[in-house]
């Protein structure tokens, strides 16, 4: 069977040949692509790869065939996109075409050159169109007026912007999604959305694997993480929610004036001016949301971690809070809990299907941050995790089972290229 893929992030593999650093984020898709191989042995993998690259070039590697395809905008589909995925396909000719996440220009463009052609199978990541609607993080129009950078006007990043940008990236969702013969999701949340753009789609459910280090030795332990620290993977983005999160550290502080919170993401707390012209509207809100309640000796900002740096992080916190404004599936909470790292999460999307309110993490309203704040601070005072935690590990360790999740996927291309 030949299947061709389609990634918005080159495999590690490919970036040692070409000289690059391997992207610190999506390593979850590489490991898939590895269990898979080992799991179908007659199977050919092409992979069509998202470039900054202004030519299309071929490359082999690791007995898997890459095309990387120019792409400026994720938003606009382009005719040399169209064209370099016609000759990707012509090249390899696949039984079938796998692609993953819907709301990117390459999705649109590879739907476009196949032309339903082959067989297009759908990886549901994030989902614009779900998505969209939150996207600002409940800011207001007023402080989405008041924080915008040099930055912005460059790259037109404005928060006023957010919501318009997902739903330009939601059209190109729904394009490929009505293109598609199949679809792969994990929550009913994503079922839900996708079969109502889409009610003649084959929906498989399939869940994911995990960065290949999450599987291993050391898991989390109480006894070994720093007491009183939260950890918080993602604060690039307002539908992130990290300035909700901020409303709640307020509170915490208070009872716990040695609060130590760990983000990952660029500093907006730094005051070079270097550091400061490369500020996006959402740094500066949060930046001043910070230095107004006088938090900053709580907040450490860890900048693009790898692999192995999000790992330990994870392993220091006494605490993961997920406070996103709306999720699909969150590898990062799933990281969580196959490490035994006490969870918080905000209840959205596909949320409530990873966690089970009580047993494995606490879930909690977006907007209540005074509940976020409360959730944390109990969880301060508990000295036996055992129960959280093993119960935490025991689900993500089945739902997250590379083998198995291989074989369901091998079992989905057996049906598709059957049918």
């Amino acid at each position: 069977m030949k299947v061709l893929w389609v990634s918005l992030v080159p495999f590690p593999p490919l970036c040692e040949h070409l000289g690059q650093a391997a992207p610190s984020y999506c390593g979850w898709m590489y490991s898939s692509a590895k269990a898979l191989l080992d799991n179908m042995l007659d199977l050919q993998m092409g992979v069509i790869v998202y470039s900054h690259g202004k030519q299309y070039t071929m490359h082999e590697v690791g007995g898997i065939r890459y095309y990387m395809v120019p792409c400026k905008h994720m938003e606009k589909t382009t005719r040399i996109q169209i064209v370099a995925c016609r000759e990707a396909i012509a090249d390899f000719a696949p039984n079938l075409i796998h692609i993953h996440g819907t709301e990117h220009s390459l999705a649109q463009a590879v739907c476009m050159a196949n032309n339903g052609k082959v067989r297009t199978l759908v990886n549901i990541q994030g989902l614009a169109s779900g998505i969209a609607p939150f996207a600002d993080g409940g800011i207001s129009f007023w402080d989405k007026l008041t924080n915008i950078t040099p930055l912005d006007f460059y790259r037109k990043t404005f928060l006023l912007n957010a919501k318009p940008s997902m739903y330009k990236r939601a059209r190109c969702e729904e394009y490929v999604i009505k293109k598609a013969t199949d679809i792969i999701g994990r929550t009913q949340w994503d079922h839900d959305h996708v079969t109502t753009i889409n009610p003649k789609l084959q929906y498989h459910h399939m869940e994911e694997t995990l960065r290949t280090s999450f599987y291993e030795s050391p898991v989390w332990d109480y006894s070994k993480c720093n007491k009183h620290t939260i950890f918080l993977s993602n604060s690039a983005f307002p539908l992130k929610g990290a300035h909700i999160f901020v409303k709640a550290l307020m509170i915490i502080a208070e009872r716990y004036p040695d609060v130590k919170v760990n983000v990952c993401g660029s500093s907006v707390l730094n005051n070079d001016f270097k550091t400061i012209l490369h500020f996006q509207g959402y740094h500066l809100y949060l930046r001043r949301l910070v230095k107004k309640h006088k938090l900053e000796k709580h907040l450490n900002f860890m900048g693009s971690l790898t692999e192995s740096q999000m790992k330990q992080a994870y392993l220091d916190a006494n605490v993961y809070v997920l406070c996103s404004a709306i999720e699909n599936s969150s590898n990062s909470l799933c990281e969580a809990q196959i490490l035994g790292v006490p969870v918080v999460a905000s209840y959205c999307g596909g949320t409530p299907s990873l966690v089970e309110d009580g047993h494995t993490g606490y879930l909690y309203r977006y907007e209540e941050y005074k509940m976020l704040a409360q959730l944390v601070m109990r969880l301060f005072e508990l000295k036996d995790f055992s129960t959280l935690s093993s119960a935490e590990r025991s689900v993500a360790i089945t739902r997250h089972d590379r083998n198995t999740n291989a074989l369901r996927l091998v079992e989905i291309y057996n049906t598709i290229c059957n049918m």
